[in-house]
């Protein structure tokens, strides 16, 4: 199976801003959940490329409310014109592991 590739988000400099993943997608975007029925995510560990900082992560409910299936980060700094990498780490109540990165431009907003 091809990986969904995650669209390049964009930061302001100055911006301290949070920024998801979900992994429980809606079926109306044409895309197959990461996470099976019942699955959640019990841990995070999200690190970005130096330059960028996380200020803090956490797992929530998503738009859904489909319970531990949204990944937010909070991210701050970042020099204009660069691309930072953010990776999200996670485990789920199943046992399985992954990581999923995030493209981050910075660009003045």
């Amino acid at each position: 199976m091809t990986p969904q590739s995650i669209p390049m988000q964009f930061k302001d400099p100055s911006a301290v801003l949070d920024y998801a993943l979900d992994l429980a997608p809606s079926p109306s975007i044409n895309t197959k959940p990461w996470l099976a029925d019942g699955e959640t995510v019990t841990l995070l560990t999200v690190t970005a490329d130096a330059g960028l900082t996380v200020n803090s992560s956490s797992i929530m409910a998503n738009s859904r409310g489909i319970t531990d299936s949204l990944l937010v980060a909070w991210l701050a700094g970042g020099t204009p014109g660069a691309t930072y990498k953010v990776r999200f780490a996670f485990t789920t109540n199943q046992g399985r592991t992954d990581c999923r990165a995030m493209p981050v431009k910075i660009a003045q907003l």
